[in-house]
């Protein structure tokens, strides 16, 4: 009787050690589970940051059409036109090395017209005299009255400015630190309704930074937009 028992206890032993292990291993794969569930419960959410800033930069172009029968008389005045145009502009400030005068278009009209007989001038040239400064005071005076002074010189322009902002590059830090912030508060917020909190980043996902006029009337001014997309975990 003796001799008997040992291997009664000795499986008594291993099935306990069985169920043991099985109930460990249970326990353990609803802890993983519940885990992983947990690392599915995520919110996606977006941080938006805008500033007004001040244009740094202007592209003034100055353009104009002639038109003559004779080439070489053609070239005669837009050299002419050009000389005045850059001399007004020095004279109402701009530097040498801001003005820069492109090379100009010349078309031969007969070319392109099956008819030449109703063609009063044969040629044609289109010229652009461009200001770069940063000087955005002095174009807006110019402006105002640069096209009627030319006209009086018999040069019939149009002008227009193009301001610009230049300085992106120093304000980026600081705006993708403001749209992380806004995407944080808005992840929180959504977890503050639906019970529950916030965890981890999971993804994060920087947009283009887009630089607009702040309106048609100010192009002056430019409004510089950028949006954040971030993925929290939730627990």
């Amino acid at each position: 009787m003796k001799g008997s028992s040992i291997p009664f206890k000795k499986n008594m032993i291993q099935g306990g050690a069985t169920v043991l292990a099985a109930l460990v291993l249970g326990l353990f794969m609803v802890l993983t589970v519940k885990t992983l569930k947990s690392y599915d419960d995520t919110v996606k959410v977006r941080g938006l940051c805008e500033k007004e800033v001040p244009a740094d930069r202007v592209v003034y172009r100055i353009n104009y059409t002639e038109k003559d029968n004779s080439l070489a008389d053609l070239r005669t005045v837009v050299q002419r036109n050009n000389e005045i145009i850059v001399n007004k502009l020095k004279d109402a400030g701009f530097k040498e090395d801001e003005i820069k005068v492109g090379n100009a278009s010349y078309d031969d009209r007969y070319t392109y017209a099956n008819d030449v007989s109703h063609i009063t001038y044969r040629y044609q040239a289109s010229q652009t005299v461009t200001v770069f400064t940063k000087n955005l005071d002095l174009v807006r005076k110019v402006q105002q009255t640069l096209e009627t002074e030319l006209v009086n010189q018999n040069i019939l322009a149009n002008s227009w400015a193009d301001y610009q902002y230049l300085g992106l590059n120093d304000i980026k830090p600081s705006m993708i630190a403001e749209s992380l912030e806004n995407a944080r508060a808005a992840a929180d917020e959504f977890a503050k309704n639906s019970h529950s909190r916030i965890g981890k980043m999971r993804t994060a996902s920087q947009g283009y930074f887009e630089v607009e006029d702040l309106d048609e009337n100010t192009p002056q001014v430019k409004k510089v937009r950028v949006v954040t997309t971030v993925e929290y975990y939730l627990k």
